[in-house]
């Protein structure tokens, strides 16, 4: 607190002797140019001994206010200086009142009210009213219509001088006393800030994603170290992100520089999880995943972005790797599957076959067309992985595919009882890749089934309406809990309860059938409530993918 202090004091020290100086020096130089009037038009009147002796008392009062340290002095001490510059005037008036001379008190007045407020004004107009006066009795000059000016109106010209210092005073003194406020206000208001700043970039360089803050015209604002090392930027320059080598999610396709992430995020683009593939030194590549976001200031106003980039390499390549482990197993698993069903077929076929080894042979079919099936699916979600399958466009009849899979899956719904009802089936015509959509069917219908109650019911409608297809098919069954409501598209994903139950599932089959209608231009929908079943909407453009 001390080291603060003491360059304050010194200030103020300074600031009052300097400002105590220049009012005095100022008076003094308006008697010079006062007594060299004199010199020029009225030499007799600068010759008188009371007109010398007030301008020497002048000159000395300057003089030897320049030398004395006023602020190791009491305050009230430097109110000395205009009063006796008051009684200098008086001197001067005296020697000869019908100068004007009179009206120096001005200067003293000004001085006495501005620093001393009401107390300064009083003593100022006081005085020299009194020394208006006192000029008048000794001097022995009648009261004549050319004396009135000096004797009544300048001791009101000194008051209304006086009155105007004290108010303007008090004005620039509240002003003072608002701006210095004001101007705290501010300095806190700059330390807060300084600290947040401080403590966001602490906060921004502790995660170790990277972040991006883009002001309004889509210039690097702030870059944490995250995401300076993974495009092996320099911080202090955070625009440098907008220049740069990427590639698509192909690892082949070279961005142009308006696909960027930084610059669509300079463009006002939001998008989620966008893959890039980034040179991370030689021939590797990095996986970046990038989202953008638009910021909003108080008046809802856009504020620029926030671009936020993490590395995904390892996720992408483990993916791939189980993808591939999949695939092998799986395609592995299918020939020496397909040759037992095969043999297992024709031991069907013998007339003479024991009921009892027959029906064994009937369970062991069952489930080796299910292990097919599960397999067909894990070789198909493998495919898609790496690559978006082509789809072959054609006049399609939802309601006929809807009318097919019903009876291609009767055999299984009659094993559990239940009770499947196509509520309408419009011949509903949509450009679409029939095989597909079957697929997407199928697999919707095989999952109403299988986790429905023994019993229950499955109903399906197939309706078109303008532009637009539908296809809903709605179940009585479990239901899924809404917390994994979120993540029944991801592969293999299955439900905590129905994990723990009898039925079997690779947990593919929605993702694939979402997959397919999304690749149409579509979107699947699910509306599920626990113990009361699900509700799947399949919504297709009319005219195919594109149209949407």
């Amino acid at each position: 607190m001390g080291g603060t202090g003491e360059p304050r004091r010194g200030s103020a020290a300074a600031t009052l002797d300097r400002s105590v100086i220049l009012s005095q020096l100022l008076f003094g130089a308006v008697v010079v140019v006062f007594v060299f009037t004199l010199l020029v038009f009225l030499p007799e009147s600068a010759s008188r001994p009371l007109m010398l002796y007030g301008v020497g008392v002048a000159f000395v009062v300057t003089g030897v206010t320049v030398v004395i340290p006023w602020h190791r002095l009491p305050h009230d001490l430097v109110m000395l200086v205009p009063i006796i510059d008051i009684v200098a005037v008086g001197l001067m008036r005296l020697g000869d009142p019908a100068t004007g001379v009179g009206l120096l008190w001005v200067f003293p007045t000004l001085w006495l009210a501005s620093y001393f407020g009401l107390r300064g004004a009083v003593i100022a107009v006081s005085s020299s009213a009194g020394l208006v006066w006192l000029t008048e009795i000794i001097t022995g000059r009648a009261l004549t219509a050319g004396s009135i000016p000096g004797v009544v109106l300048l001791p009101m010209a000194l008051l209304f001088v006086a009155t105007s210092a004290v108010l303007t005073s008090r004005r620039t003194s509240a002003q003072r006393v608002l701006l210095r406020t004001q101007a705290g206000q501010v300095e806190r208001a700059l330390r807060r800030a300084n600290r947040q700043e401080s403590l966001i970039a602490e906060v921004l360089n502790a995660v170790d994603f990277g972040v991006v803050r883009l002001d309004r015209e889509g210039h690097g604002a702030v870059m944490n170290t995250a995401y300076a090392r993974l495009y092996r930027l320099d911080m202090a320059v955070p625009d440098a992100a907008r220049f740069g080598v990427a590639f698509a999610e192909d690892r082949v396709t070279p961005l142009t520089p308006d696909e960027l992430p930084f610059n669509r995020a300079a463009r006002g683009d939001e998008f989620d999880n966008v893959i890039t593939w980034i040179p991370r030194g030689g021939a590797e590549l990095a996986a970046v995943a990038v989202t953008s976001r638009r910021l909003y200031d108080g008046d809802n106003e856009p504020d620029g972005s926030v671009l936020v980039a993490r590395d995904v390499t390892a996720e992408l390549l483990a993916v791939r790797a189980r993808d591939d482990l999949v695939a092998s197993v799986s395609h592995e698993l299918r020939t020496p599957m397909t040759s037992v069903l095969g043999f297992v077929d024709l031991s069907l076929d013998d007339p003479d076959l024991p009921s009892g080894v027959r029906r064994n042979l009937e369970i062991m079919e069952r489930n080796g067309e299910r292990m097919l099936q599960l397999i067909a699916s894990i070789l198909q979600s493998a495919r898609q992985a790496d690559a978006p399958s082509q789809l072959e466009l054609g006049d399609t009849d939802l309601g006929s595919i809807v009318l097919e899979s019903v009876e291609s899956l009767r055999p299984r719904s009659d094993e559990r009882a239940l009770t499947v009802t196509v509520t309408t089936a419009e011949h509903a015509i949509v450009r679409a890749d029939p095989f597909r959509i079957r697929q997407v069917v199928d697999n919707v219908l095989s999952n109403a089934i299988k986790y429905n109650h023994t019993g229950g019911e499955v109903t399906l409608g197939v309706t078109a309406d303008g532009d637009t297809a539908w296809i809903v098919v709605r179940d009585g069954g479990t239901g899924i809990p809404e917390a994994e409501l979120p993540r029944v598209f991801d592969r293999f994903f299955r439900s905590e309860s129905v994990r723990q139950g009898s039925v079997h599932g690779s947990g593919l089959g929605l993702g694939i059938a979402r997959d397919f209608v999304e690749l149409h231009g579509g979107r699947l929908s699910i509306d599920s409530e626990e113990g009361h079943g699900t509700t799947v909407i399949i919504t297709l453009p009319v005219a195919g993918p594109g149209a949407a």
